[in-house]
């Protein structure tokens, strides 16, 4: 239960530093709220690149037909989007509101470019280029500060004279660019969006241009809340009316109804955004399912396939480790000895077999010494040679260290050695349940465990070990 006391604090004003603005602190709590929602939306990473580009490109268009509409632009939105992504020139439309939105959408273009570059502070020169971009075509004064006096239509707000505007955006430049690079420790925090309101209310109360002030200071705001973290806000032409009266109150320095505004605008970007989330993951869970019903009779075969090859594997081995076993213990002096590195598992197999890579596929090693003589062959695992495609997916290729002791294994058939045993490749052919070895310079072809193993053996010995 709130005391007497928090209440009070809770409805005191709250200074927006460096500017006149104050809101009521009683509103800090749902700021806060949206604030944790933007920053739960961001984690979550829910969206594609593909899905966010469709995203931007749906807010652009919505973002440049409202922010016209405001300000009387007759272009519907499904115009403005032929106009603005198709190039087109609307008949019976006034050629003034198409160049807007033309105008608009390159002004839209460099403020993301200012958005991505959140280091650099945003200066009066960036605000005038947006001014610039805004009307450009449409007026002589594009780019410029007024130099006579303006009244707002439908307020009873004056605007300050032009004497004045220079010295005034002066101010608000400095504290502009003070608000502009919030870094990482500032993501999605109540001041951005206080900031982005600040930074509106003030560009419109001072005025600073004869024409475009609203659309400039839009894109302002916008921009601010970009780099706070925050999605861009959307202010309707349906919210007109509640837009204009929130920046008469602003006039009196109290920004509570423009900041909640654009909190509620901000909102319905969520929305949109988790609509656009929610959408990706049930098109993603359809297609997983889909797919799992689709490629289920094919695993497993592929599975019923894996465990005939991975038993031929382990008898391989056994029978090398047994051979192994029997010549080290025949040499007297010398050793012979195995390491076994496991077998391949059912996913690096599937992967090799579809043509994939896969790392780690050691399956095992023979070592040999005698005094000062060493040599280690590796079986290792990988995509079938060219000729052995025809019989088997994924076969054992042997390599040796090269040079002796370095850990530097390379395949027998890259070597220039003329001590290199003949056997390259073994693989396992499921129709004829048959080991098939493919040999130096030769074709492959059925062998028995028991000959081609003897025969690798004998090899080593002669072409290494024998005097």
């Amino acid at each position: 239960m709130l005391t007497t006391s928090s209440v009070l604090i809770a409805m005191v004003d709250v200074e927006i530093e460096g500017t006149a603005y104050v809101y009521d602190g009683s509103s800090s709590p749902d700021f806060c709220k949206l604030a944790d929602r933007v920053k739960a939306m961001r984690a979550q990473g829910h969206l594609s690149p593909e899905v966010l580009y469709r995203i931007r490109k749906h807010f652009r268009i919505k973002s440049i037909y409202h922010s016209n509409a405001i300000e009387g632009n007759l272009l519907a939105v499904g115009e403005t989007r032929q106009v603005v992504e198709l190039g087109l020139t609307i008949t019976g439309k006034p050629l003034k509101d198409q160049a807007e939105a033309r105008n608009l959408s390159e002004a839209i273009n460099f403020l993301e470019e200012l958005a991505g570059n959140a280091a650099t502070p945003i200066t009066e020169n960036d605000i005038r280029q947006l001014h610039t971009l805004v009307l450009s075509g449409l007026s002589d004064e594009a780019g410029s500060y007024r130099s006579v006096q303006v009244a707002i239509s439908g307020s009873e707000y004056s605007p300050p004279g032009p004497e004045s505007v220079r010295a005034e955006m002066a101010e608000f430049g400095r504290w502009l660019s003070s608000v502009s690079t919030p870094g990482d420790d500032a993501f999605a925090r109540v001041s951005g969006l206080v900031a982005a309101a600040a930074a509106h209310t003030w560009l419109v109360t001072i005025h600073p241009f004869i024409d475009g002030n609203g659309r400039v200071a839009r894109l302002l705001m916008n921009l601010l809340l970009m780099r706070h973290g925050y999605p861009i806000a959307i202010i309707s032409k349906e919210d007109r009316l509640r837009y204009y009266d929130a920046l008469e109150w602003s006039q009196a320095s109290d920004l509570t109804p423009f900041i909640r505004l654009l909190a509620e605008c901000i909102e319905e970007s969520l929305e949109e955004y988790e609509a656009a989330a929610k959408e990706q993951r049930d098109q993603k869970d359809w297609a997983q399912s889909l797919a799992e019903k689709f490629t289920k009779p094919e695993r497993v075969r592929a599975e019923n396939e894996y465990e005939v090859w991975r038993n031929a594997m382990e008898l391989l081995k056994s029978y090398i480790q047994q051979t192994v076993g029997v010549f080290d213990q025949a040499a007297t002096i010398g050793k012979v000895y195995s390491r076994d590195f496991g077998n391949l598992e059912f996913e690096k197999y599937s992967a090799l077999r579809q043509g994939a890579s896969a790392k780690r596929t050691w399956f095992l090693r023979v070592d040999f010494r005698l005094a000062e003589t060493s040599a280690r062959y590796l079986f290792f695992f990988a995509h079938a040679s060219y000729t052995m495609r025809a019989r088997c997916s994924v076969t054992l290729h042997v390599a040796r260290e090269e040079p002796p002791n370095s850990y530097n294994y390379e395949k027998l058939e890259n070597l220039q050695s003329t001590n290199v045993p003949d056997l390259f490749e073994i693989g396992y052919e499921m129709s004829k349940e048959r080991f098939v070895v493919r040999p130096r310079g030769g074709r492959p072809r059925m062998r028995p465990i028991e000959d081609f193993t003897k025969q690798f053996f004998e090899e080593i010995v002669a072409r290494h070990f024998a005097s």
